[in-house]
């Protein structure tokens, strides 16, 4: 049986870390867009925010292609990486 679509293990460590990055870059890039905010420089931030949402959607698209269990782990690895960010830039400080 020869399958297109690339082994479970290979969808699973594909959308893992590059999950895990997009979110690692998504979530530092937000602590670069709330000064430009703050700084009323509003059309750098939204800017800035359209590109953050641009690529995580564009990152999560092409991790849709190899198939349904690369994207669920993409978005797994994005929410640990969320997860991650909070316990170390945020939450009631």
């Amino acid at each position: 049986m020869n399958s297109p679509l690339p082994s479970m293990a290979t969808q699973l460590a594909l959308g893992l870390a590059n999950g895990t990055l997009a979110g690692a870059w998504h979530f530092v890039s937000l602590s670069w867009n709330w000064p430009l905010f703050a700084a009323g420089k509003a059309m750098a931030a939204l800017a800035l925010q359209l590109a953050r949402f641009a690529l995580t959607g564009a990152l999560l698209l092409m991790l849709a292609h190899p198939g349904a269990l690369a994207l669920l782990a993409g978005m797994t690895g994005f929410l640990l990486a969320r997860g991650i960010a909070i316990r170390r830039y945020g939450g009631g400080r």
